[in-house]
């Protein structure tokens, strides 16, 4: 399996904020915030030092091992892509590429290079550069142990013409996700100096070279990293509301993993930007005039995979039964605010190709209690839980580490589910062995994935029996609809196949879509400009403090 399925994505995750708590320490008392909040206001002021408080260490900045969250927004900012999608609108956008076309079978794309673009130890971004990154990520480098990127197709073939600043990708078969893939944090493009390192080389930040509004200029793993204007920046994608050099001087990003200590230290007026808030932190912080940002990533919604190697979960009445006994309305309202949502699909809305399937997944007890009356479990224990030859139904499951408000959500199902008369039994680990516990036991029943990605492809990376298969289903079914949008050739096509993988997901109960994948910042009321990507990455660009 690549060092770029979710499977390693989750592992660098876990080692990475094992050490999340080392060395660090930070004042954070004090409870009096600004009194209004502010946006977008007055004209940008250049100049000024950001910090940043994120929730969890980076691991590193190699690009096909950068799945972690907080790698994502590093990378974001100090490197730049190929494609955008505008975050508005979904739309792609030149960026580097000034244009594109694709042939009609979809097996040959032409990128025109925009001219003028230099990394920051001033080498050009030219068409040699440009094939040399798109073959680094189709083929990774085998004789470091780099794997290749995979979201990005198998095999390709890449020339270019220098006259006309053209490069030239071509496929064996379509790849439908292509363009996707060409806009998200993995796929920015790096200089060959970067490119020359070892795998070791490559993971720190202060060696990595892009062309990005940043460049780092500092780290002290575990404790922060200093991001500084790149001086001559001049290509922002055309959309962007800064067309120049980013405004700030600096922003220094340190990781706080304790919820308590990042609040209290924003609260204090030594931070200026957050990431992660408990949701029943939220309107307090707006009445008290920060700004609280958020957004729902394009990609996968957060869902409930059901392990189908897990006692009864193989029972297909049993997993409709699961997510009909499942008001995810309630649970929006008792935990959750208005920056969240009941996701109604396995993508999220805006995502290519979703589908709205609420009506499918809606909350129905009565039709849940029937379906496991009719899977035998009609009687029920002295404790109340249903039983079938004797034999409780109960189904295990880890409190997913990865988000904040994981414990009460799965203590709000666990208690719906008894309802039922089913057992949920929750464990709790630390990161350290999150994923070698939960993930690697096949008789764990549910357990939490999904993430927002700029392509739907993810469905294939998670679901594909040939890839991850957290499932553990064979499938052909299954594989033929996700193989299948994978060489789609015209946008319409691709739509009704995806829309065929979202309805066959659900009607067959192998995922519990939960709610969609929201990011939630939280900002003093000097902070100006700062926006969101479409998949919810934080970018500074275009901010600025006053």
């Amino acid at each position: 399996m690549s060092s770029t399925t979710p499977t390693a994505r989750m592992r660098l995750r876990a080692a990475a904020a094992a050490a999340a708590l080392a060395g660090f320490a930070l004042l954070a008392s004090g409870c009096s915030g600004p009194s209004q909040a502010a946006t977008a206001g007055d004209e940008p002021v250049r100049g000024g030092d950001l910090i940043y408080l994120d929730a969890e260490i980076p691991f590193g900045a190699q690009l096909q091992e950068s799945g972690a969250w907080q790698d994502r927004g590093l990378l974001q900012n100090l490197t730049d892509r190929l494609v955008y999608r505008n975050p508005d609108t979904d739309v792609f956008e030149p960026w580097l590429a000034e244009s594109w076309t694709v042939s009609d079978d979809g097996l040959r794309y032409d990128f025109v290079i925009r001219d003028g673009v230099t990394y920051s130890d001033g080498s050009p971004l030219d068409v040699d550069n440009v094939k040399r990154n798109l073959e680094f990520q189709v083929f990774g480098q085998p004789d470091k142990a780099i794997a290749p990127n995979a979201t990005f197709p198998h095999e390709a073939t890449v020339t270019t013409d220098e006259a006309s600043r053209t490069v030239t990708v071509t496929l064996p078969t379509p790849y439908a996700p292509f363009l996707g893939a060409l806009t998200a944090w993995g796929a920015g493009l790096i200089s060959d100096s970067t490119l020359d390192l070892s795998r070791e080389d490559q993971l720190q930040y202060t060696k990595l070279v892009g062309t990005g509004p940043f460049v780092v200029t500092s780290e002290v793993y575990g404790k922060e990293i200093v991001l500084s204007r790149r001086d001559g920046y001049a290509w922002a994608p055309p959309s962007s509301p800064n067309q120049g050099e980013a405004y700030l001087d600096t922003v220094t990003v340190i990781p706080v993993t304790e919820d308590s200590v990042r609040l209290g230290t924003l609260r204090s007026g030594q931070a200026d930007l957050l990431r992660y808030v408990q949701p029943s932190e939220e309107q307090a912080l707006a009445d008290d005039g920060y700004q609280v940002i958020a957004k729902s990533g394009v990609g996968l919604s957060n869902q409930w995979i059901f392990q189908q190697t897990a006692p009864f979960l193989d029972e297909s009445k049993v997993r409709q039964a699961l997510v009909a006994g499942t008001d995810r309305q309630q649970i929006l309202k008792d935990i959750y605010t208005d920056n969240w949502h009941v996701a109604t699909s396995v993508l999220s809305p805006g995502t290519f190709g979703y589908v709205d399937l609420g009506d499918e997944l809606a909350f129905d007890p009565d039709h849940a209690d029937a379906l496991l009356d009719e899977a035998g479990f009609t009687d029920r224990d002295a404790d109340g839980y249903r039983t079938r030859d004797g034999e409780r139904l109960s189904i295990t499951t880890f409190v997913d580490v990865y988000d904040i408000s994981a414990k009460p959500l799965f203590q709000a199902i666990q208690h719906q589910w008894k309802e039922l008369g089913v057992e949920l039994v929750i464990g709790e680990i630390d990161y350290s062995s999150y994923w070698q516990t939960a993930f690697s036991d096949p008789s764990t029943g549910v357990l939490r994935v999904g993430w927002p990605h700029p392509d739907p492809v993810g469905l294939n990376e998670y679901y594909d029996s040939a890839n991850w298969n957290p499932l553990r289903v064979d499938d052909p079914k299954l594989d033929e609809l996700l193989r299948a949008e994978l060489v789609a050739t015209d946008d319409t096509t691709r739509a009704a196949e995806l829309a065929d993988v979202q309805r066959y997901l659900v009607e067959n109960a192998y995922v519990l879509p939960l709610f969609d994948d929201s990011q939630v910042y939280v900002a003093r009321d000097r902070v100006h400009g700062f926006f969101l990507t479409d998949g919810a990455l934080p970018t500074f660009q275009a901010t600025w403090v006053s």
